[in-house]
């Protein structure tokens, strides 16, 4: 199948939401065709270029998006909320201008063990629950409860999009097809982002507690 793509400095994952802020001419016509004819589009992570000027070349693996709400603006741009389908592969890059289009393949997680996913998907839904409790005390927030997917494969994509890790990360996690693998990758990240948060969290306490006075 051909898809129209839309380079991006984010990632987007199967099953969440993206607002786009959409403002260059080529892709307010790429949204406009995709609104007429009722398809959906790629979103891809830039691997080289930008946002803005010459078409980027995008990282091989995307996900297609299908919008769900468009506010148009004044001065020619709009807003997009779009939500994430399915991942897929380019095979082919058909058109560079206005915008690009490729020639893509769809791909499917897969799991090969029930029991180890299960396991994982538990380990991994109470470390996230940790790694946001330390997120809402750093910024001074009370801490509250966040409910998610129950499937391994819904929840592996549900805690990729909300880890505060750098893009090239997310987008290995987005090119991982096992669903295993993609939750121990997620192990390894979350213990190590929970260590360094914690570390962070006692000492923004400790400063507090000095400027109130408090001596251990």
């Amino acid at each position: 199948m051909e898809l129209p793509l839309f380079p991006l400095s984010t990632v987007l994952f199967p099953g969440m939401t993206l607002p786009i802020d959409v403002f260059e001419k080529r892709y307010l016509l790429m949204i406009r065709r995709c609104l007429e004819q009722k398809r959906p589009f790629g979103v891809v992570l830039i691997k080289r270029g930008s946002e803005e000027g010459e078409p980027p070349t995008p990282f091989a693996v995307g996900t297609i998006a299908s919008i769900a709400h468009v506010e148009q603006l004044p001065e020619e741009r709009m807003n997009v909320v779009v939500l994430g389908q399915k991942r897929f592969h380019i095979d082919q890059l058909v058109q560079r201008r206005p915008y690009l289009v490729g020639r893509v393949e769809p791909l499917t997680s897969y799991v090969r063990d029930q029991m180890a996913a299960r396991q994982l998907a538990d380990t991994i839904a109470a470390l996230f629950a940790e790694y946001y409790r330390l997120h809402l005390a750093i910024s001074n927030q009370w801490a509250r409860r966040i409910g998610v997917p129950g499937d391994a494969d819904n929840l592996s994509d549900f805690v990729a999009s909300r880890l505060s890790v750098e893009t090239r990360i997310k987008q290995k996690l987005l090119e991982t097809l096992s669903v295993v693998r993609r939750l121990e990758r997620e192990e390894e990240i979350l213990g190590q982002e929970i260590r360094e948060l914690s570390l962070r969290l006692k000492a923004i306490q400790r400063q507090k507690y000095t400027s109130l006075g408090v001596v251990n």
